[in-house]
């Protein structure tokens, strides 16, 4: 066999090879339309959490949910942002490494109700390089009152629930 004919029947052999190797990943579609991760918020409110007693802290709940009761392991980029009625926002984002079906998440938003008016709290959240599930959205509008001075904004994990 000539040196040319065994280079290429050599290239041959290592790329069949290389395609038995590779691992298989495969989508599976959540829904017969895709689906997307479903974003939902349970409560936005004011209440007093910091040591000066000011109901001028505010506490977000909200759980992400896969449809049809599916399991995801990997990371999920969430982000939050609360407007305040001038237009202004506090915002934090969160990169999650979890395995689980529903992540419910509790935030208290320290020092942030400093205005009179409509709050309005946003959630949006993506499993990354999870290409099947479409990024989810939810919002909430709510009214808390202040008083006082607020003091600087603190944002700060009470819980999280991975099930």
């Amino acid at each position: 066999m000539r040196p040319a004919k065994r280079m290429l029947l050599t290239i041959m052999l290592a790329v069949m090879v290389m395609s038995f190797l590779t691992g298989n990943a495969q989508a599976t579609s959540f829904s017969d339309g895709g689906g997307s991760l479903m974003v939902s918020i349970e409560s936005a409110d004011y209440l007093a959490l910091g040591t000066d007693q000011i109901e001028n802290d505010i506490l977000t709940e909200f759980t992400l949910s896969l449809p049809n009761g599916y399991w995801v392991y990997g990371w999920t980029y969430i982000y939050c942002e609360i407007e305040l009625p001038s237009g202004g926002y506090y915002y934090t984002e969160l990169l999650v490494l979890a395995s689980y079906s529903r992540l419910s998440l509790t935030l208290a938003w320290h020092n942030t109700a400093t205005e009179i008016g409509w709050y309005t709290f946003f959630v949006y959240a993506n499993i990354l390089g999870q290409n099947v599930l479409r990024p989810g959205t939810d919002s909430l509008m709510f009214d808390p009152p202040t008083d006082g001075d607020a003091g600087p904004p603190l944002l700060e994990i009470i819980q999280v629930v991975a099930n």
